[in-house]
């Protein structure tokens, strides 16, 4: 052990596994941006009906977050993944756009709408980093995943016995 105590008796320290992700919900910043889209519903419920069409626009920009995302996940090449993870970072842009100008003209309250905003940068940070590390393995490996999203069958995800990095 070392001396914080941490590691093996030789002193070298012990790094937790890499937990493998093989499905999209299982992604803490996919569950992130679904909750987000939910709360999104829920405040805009009450907008006054001439901001109708900011309601509409807010609830399709926070739905396309998650659902690139949903999208991406499942592609074959990571450099489809790739795409949609841009798109995922325009959509959420977008919707923290809308969600300033709701605020700006009081159809949502200052401290909800500031709330959700800073949580949309949040999952925007974690985009960023995913976008790098795909970025990465595409440079080291070239486009292609290292395993085969199943196209049949009753659940969608990945073959029996493959991982996904």
């Amino acid at each position: 052990m070392n001396k914080n105590g941490d590691g093996d008796k030789n002193g070298d320290v012990l790094m937790p596994e890499k937990k493998r992700i093989r499905d999209v919900e299982e992604m803490p910043g996919y569950q992130l941006l679904y909750r987000l889209a939910l709360r999104i519903e829920m405040e805009t419920r009450g907008f006054p009906a001439d901001f109708r069409w900011l309601r509409n626009q807010v609830l399709r920009s926070s739905g396309s977050v998650f659902a690139n995302m949903r999208e991406g996940f499942y592609s074959q090449y990571s450099t489809e993944y790739l795409q949609s993870l841009y798109r995922r970072r325009r959509e959420a842009e977008e919707t923290v756009g809308h969600t300033k100008y709701a605020r700006d003209v009081g159809v949502v309250p200052a401290e909800t709408a500031d709330q959700l905003v800073a949580e949309y940068k949040d999952a925007l940070g974690q985009t960023a980093g995913l976008i790098s590390s795909i970025e990465r393995k595409i440079a080291t490996r070239g486009k292609g995943k290292p395993a085969r999203v199943r196209e049949s069958g009753t659940s969608h995800g990945i073959a029996a016995g493959e991982d996904l990095v």
